[in-house]
């Protein structure tokens, strides 16, 4: 089946036009299910947008997974209605893409289930369905975009990208987010996966600097300048390793590191790249 094959090592990376950086890897001789995916974002204000594929054509759901992941997008591929609330109720997504005829019936109630908890969520209709009144229906219920089949890769591939750059402006530039882990600096709220991270606002404050400098060292003396020294107060710059560690704890895992410390100087967001240390 499709979501048994055998994915061979895949590297892909995002167009220059999409504004980020993103290194998609999957590890060798790993089902669908159990891929291994390691995830570099440059932080730019920008978020990576993650897609789910609603699509149980086999053939067509594989072919378009290819396709978004080659342009940069994160995406998760289903083949069935109840397969699509799973991962809704597990996970978040910035656009979904829809077939609407799929084998258990018609995935309107998708689209309304989607507007309800997450009105601000894209949702692309690509259907055989051309009748003038499901395609009113479609945009009636929020639909972004409605594609009917046949249809040509290239231009329904531009119409996401412009779904995407109106995703990316209408969010929040104080947002860190991949695959794994998403931080909110203006909310102070963090998320690995779909579990809440509890940080301090002194972590936090580490946390958007080092963010916002990522690939480039930041100092012990800036850090300490930049949380400490504001606010009045000498803190030892054994504190500061403290601070790094709980920190770490929290995010790192043995598929993701997110703080290189960079011996006598001072630190590096390396944004989950789990081959630095």
């Amino acid at each position: 089946s499709c979501r048994g094959r055998k994915l061979s090592r895949l590297i892909v990376t995002a167009s220059a036009a999409s504004k980020r950086r993103l290194v998609y890897q999957r590890a060798e001789n790993l089902t669908f299910t159990d891929i291994v995916t390691e995830i570099t974002v440059e932080y730019q204000g920008m978020i990576m947008i993650r897609i789910l594929l609603v699509e149980d054509d086999c053939a067509l759901n594989e072919i378009l997974t290819y396709h978004l992941e080659k342009e940069g997008y994160y995406v998760v591929p289903v083949l069935t209605k109840a397969e699509a609330f799973k991962k809704l109720d597990s996970n978040v997504f910035e656009f979904i893409l829809l077939d609407v005829t799929l084998s258990e019936g018609d995935s309107f109630d998708i689209c309304k289930f989607v507007k309800e908890i997450s009105p601000k969520t894209a949702i692309c209709f690509l259907t055989a369905r051309d009748l003038e009144n499901d395609i009113l229906k479609g945009y009636n219920m929020g639909a972004d975009d409605y594609v009917t089949k046949p249809f040509s890769l290239p231009i329904l591939l531009k119409k996401i990208a412009a779904i995407a750059r109106r995703i990316e402006k209408a969010t929040p530039k104080e947002i860190y987010s991949d695959c794994n882990l998403q931080i909110n600096f203006t909310s102070l709220t963090a998320y690995m996966g779909n579990e809440p991270i509890e940080f301090t606002p002194l972590e936090f404050k580490l946390l958007e600097l080092l963010v916002k400098n990522t690939e480039h060292i930041v100092t012990r003396e800036k850090i300490l300048d930049a949380i400490w020294d504001s606010r009045g107060n000498y803190v030892e710059e054994s504190a500061l390793n403290t601070m790094v560690s709980r920190i770490r704890r929290k995010i790192d895992s043995e598929e993701h590191r997110y703080i290189k410390t960079v011996y006598g100087t001072g630190y590096m967001w390396i944004a989950g790249d789990a081959n630095e240390k």
